[in-house]
């Protein structure tokens, strides 16, 4: 492997990436297979709230360079 090779960010990957995702001013790189699931992830939340955007993905880190992407709940507004 090259050194300018990385490893997918996923938790518990170790695929070489191919696809980079700016979020939140940080820049993720992801593997073909994960960046693809992140995609369907997110489709199927908008299909159920209407809508979703990269803001909705929280990142959480899980060590050794690599994240946990999670999808934040709509938080119901009262008033």
């Amino acid at each position: 492997m090259s050194d300018n090779t990385h490893l997918c960010m996923w938790e518990g990957c170790e695929k070489v990436s191919e696809v980079i995702v700016d979020l939140q001013g940080r820049q993720l790189v992801l593997c073909r297979g994960h960046f693809s699931q992140l995609v369907r992830r997110m489709a199927r939340v908008a299909e159920t709230r209407g809508s979703v955007s990269l803001g909705s993905l929280k990142i959480e880190k899980a060590g050794e360079g690599k994240v946990k992407l999670l999808i934040r709940r709509r938080r119901l507004k009262h008033g």
